[in-house]
């Protein structure tokens, strides 16, 4: 036993003591009520290890076929209704004949006797061995001596009546009647023992044991037909929502191939016009200003140079086209300057400011990107008539 266990058992037993003289059942006053308080004291200890034992028992799945529960709880119960007849609290009576019973033995002894008596009928009923520690001894024997024990006891009882103890007198007057009933029930069970006899296997016929036999495989059989049946309609249940998964999938397959299909004919059709459109521009220009489209070739610039000279940033503000020198935007009095746009950023400068600059760097000054030797060495230059028409179509979206 556990030392936590020892301490638990020795504080109940304590409280018990305190209050038995606190209110007023010292041993100089009542013995009756003192031992009654330090019964009830024990009586939590004996409920507490006796349903532990019951607990480890039954971890391991086995049966309660066990010395202390059966034999214990008899011996608890009998004894616990046996003070029933000395003890001075929860005497209220239940039954207004001339027995006695009271609220203490239904409360403290009736539970172990009604448990254990249903555990030693199992010795003859369910239980062929009976263990005391790790030993077993045969359940018969054990049911008839702890029969004829406790018959004894009860009986040693019901002749002496308020003799049992010295110094103690009864408080009631009448037969105990759980004493009464369970010596009845011992005594048959006593009986019972001795005259029942378990059939033996010479007992059971060929017929019988071959019936139970077929009875069995039949049994099987059946289980395995409901079984079979079973997994059959399982799999043909899975076979068909695999073949509806499949259907579906084929079904979104074919609607995204068709979708894509559209969205390339939609695409080859926008191309086809916006090339249709431009050759009919390129065609009313040439038809209209034959002499000035070939004059001004080299100047004039289209919608995607124009999108080309868009400097990258989020947001286009005014400043985004000044030039990142001298912090001024470009005019038409910087025709003959020219304008230069960074490879990286696409920020403006004037040429000769650009050139200057690349002299002592090869960074851009604004985004500190490498500018390439080739680009240092002979840069773009954008007319400024030019980046002016592109200023001046980027400003409508500022």
């Amino acid at each position: 036993m556990k030392v936590s266990k020892i301490i638990l058992y020795f504080v109940v037993l304590v409280v018990s003591l305190l209050i038995a003289v606190f209110t007023g059942n010292a041993p100089s006053d009542s013995l009756n009520g003192f031992f009654s308080h330090i019964l009830l004291g024990l009586w939590l200890c004996i409920l507490f290890e006796y349903v532990s034992k019951i607990k480890r028992v039954r971890e391991y799945s086995a049966s309660l076929n066990n010395f202390v529960i059966i034999f214990g709880g008899l011996l608890v119960g009998t004894f616990y209704g046996i003070w029933g007849d000395f003890t001075t609290i929860l005497q209220d009576v239940v039954l207004p004949i001339n027995v006695s019973f009271n609220i203490w033995t239904l409360i403290l002894a009736v539970p172990y006797l009604f448990f254990s008596m249903i555990l030693l009928s199992f010795c003859i009923s369910k239980y062929f061995t009976v263990f005391i520690g790790t030993k077993s001894i045969d359940a018969r024997p054990f049911m008839i001596i702890t029969s004829l024990i406790l018959i004894s006891f009860d009986f040693i009882y019901l002749v002496l009546g308020g003799n049992v103890f010295q110094n103690i007198t009864p408080v009631t007057s009448g037969i105990n009647l759980i004493i009464l009933l369970n010596l009845c029930v011992l005594v048959i069970y006593f009986l019972f023992a001795i005259t029942k006899r378990r059939p033996r296997i010479s007992g059971f016929s060929m017929r019988g044991v071959s019936n139970r036999l077929n009875n069995i495989d039949r049994q099987i059989e059946d289980a395995d037909r409901f079984a079979d049946a079973a997994r059959q309609r399982e799999k043909k249940a899975q076979a068909q929502e695999q073949q509806k998964r499949d259907q579906r999938r084929r079904q979104r397959d074919l609607e995204r191939k068709q979708s894509r299909r559209r969205e390339q004919e939609e695409k080859a059709r926008r191309k086809r016009q916006r090339e249709q459109e431009r050759l009919q521009r390129s065609k009313s220009k040439s038809s209209s200003k034959p002499q000035v489209s070939r004059t001004t070739s080299s100047s004039s610039v289209n919608k995607k140079e124009l999108l080309r000279m868009k400097p990258k940033t989020g947001v286009l503000t005014p400043d985004d086209f000044k030039c990142i020198f001298c912090f001024e935007l470009p005019s038409t009095s910087d025709g003959h300057r020219g304008i230069v746009l960074c490879p990286n950023c696409n920020y403006p400068a004037h040429v000769d400011e650009f050139k200057n600059w690349v002299r002592t760097s090869s960074l851009c000054s604004r985004c500190d990107g490498t500018i390439p030797s080739s680009f240092r060495r002979n840069p773009k230059v954008i007319p400024v008539k030019d980046y002016l028409r592109a200023y001046k179509f980027w400003k409508k979206k500022f």
